[in-house]
């Protein structure tokens, strides 16, 4: 009998790492979270964290689109993302991590207003976790603070119709952020230079030893925002999170497959590749759509291969049409009796 080339199934990529030497840095990192995750689960290891929503659905760029504006597209569901700051759209791995940040504290605090640390070095170190922080105009600091200008500035239009899974929600034109204060107690962390952004302005102000102590930066979200990740958090494993940082676009497809699985009841219709680079990777510009299908699932599938690996219990078919989802073990388990969050 003849077989439908549509339906032929196509194996995520996969190492060997007996003939791989060095194992790459990113697999590395997604093992030892597999290892720490199947030794103690989220909640006991203090590894709970959560995700606003409609960044789940639809995500940032993974490159400066070089724009005011940038929309996602998912199904039913629209994102666009404005420029508030002159700098542009918020993109990468870092707004990714201030965004996990942001929704989990929000969660923990239940306030608007999130402090961010006495130090850009302390925030870096113990929020984001980079190990070696730098000042200049290249530096990890400036780039890092350049993207929370960008991100806090943003200005989101989401939308989504209601369907027999979901029930519609809008967020139209919110302001991620009403404010921004960015200071700091600790004049010797970074000389003159490291202290500013290529612009030359001053992002975390040094204290006197007078009132070293007294305050701290914050970020004041707005109103509708703040409301959404109270009432609309997406659960994740920081562990898992962090370790997929070198590949954006596996962070996004764990927050996404994380989210999906919390409502799967039964196998779905196959995901068009078209359909999921519109969610996840509509920056391919070549002028054959084909050329660009088929770059989008190559790196979508070895995305996809260190979401498993963190991940395992998260049951999918990739073939020819696209992604097929079943029934699976959430990733975050909910307590008896936690309300459904989504």
């Amino acid at each position: 009998m003849a077989t439908n080339k549509n339906t032929k199934k196509i194996e995520p990529l996969t190492y060997d790492y007996r003939s791989v030497k060095p194992m790459p840095e990113s697999m590395r990192e997604a093992i030892n979270a597999h290892l720490a995750i199947e030794e103690e689960d989220a909640k006991s290891a203090g590894a709970i964290g959560f995700m606003a929503r409609a960044l789940v659905i639809a995500t940032m760029p993974y490159k400066d689109p070089k724009t005011d504006s940038f929309t996602r597209v998912n199904g039913d569901f629209k994102l666009r993302i404005l420029a508030g700051y002159e700098g542009g759209i918020p993109f990468g791995i870092y707004p990714r991590l201030l965004m996990s940040w942001v929704a989990t504290e929000v969660v923990k605090t239940q306030s608007p207003v999130l402090e961010l640390g006495d130090s850009m070095r302390l925030f870096l170190r113990d929020v984001l976790q980079v190990r070696t922080s730098t000042g200049g105009a290249r530096g990890s600091a400036t780039r890092i603070t350049e993207q929370m200008k960008r991100l806090f500035g943003s200005l989101i239009t989401a939308e989504m119709a209601s369907t027999e899974t979901h029930k519609g929600f809008r967020l139209r034109n919110v302001l991620i952020a009403d404010g921004l204060d960015l200071e700091d107690d600790e004049a010797k962390i970074f000389d003159a230079e490291s202290s500013m952004d290529a612009d030359g302005q001053i992002l975390w102000t040094p204290q006197t030893k007078q009132t070293a102590g007294t305050w701290q930066s914050k970020v004041h979200l707005s109103h509708a925002f703040f409301k959404e990740c109270v009432e609309n958090p997406v659960p994740i494993d920081l562990r898992a999170y962090g370790a997929l940082r070198d590949s954006p676009l596996a962070m996004d497809v764990y927050t996404w497959m994380t989210y999906r699985m919390s409502y799967t009841t039964r196998k779905t219709r196959p995901m068009p590749w078209l359909s999921l680079m519109g969610q996840f990777g509509s920056n391919y510009r070549s002028p054959d759509m084909g050329q660009n299908v088929r770059d989008f699932r190559k790196a979508f599938l070895q995305a996809l291969t260190l979401v498993k690996t963190v991940y395992p219990g998260a049951n999918m078919e990739v073939n020819e049409t696209g992604l097929v989802l079943s029934p699976s073990r959430p990733h975050i388990e909910r307590s008896k009796g936690q309300a459904m969050l989504f």
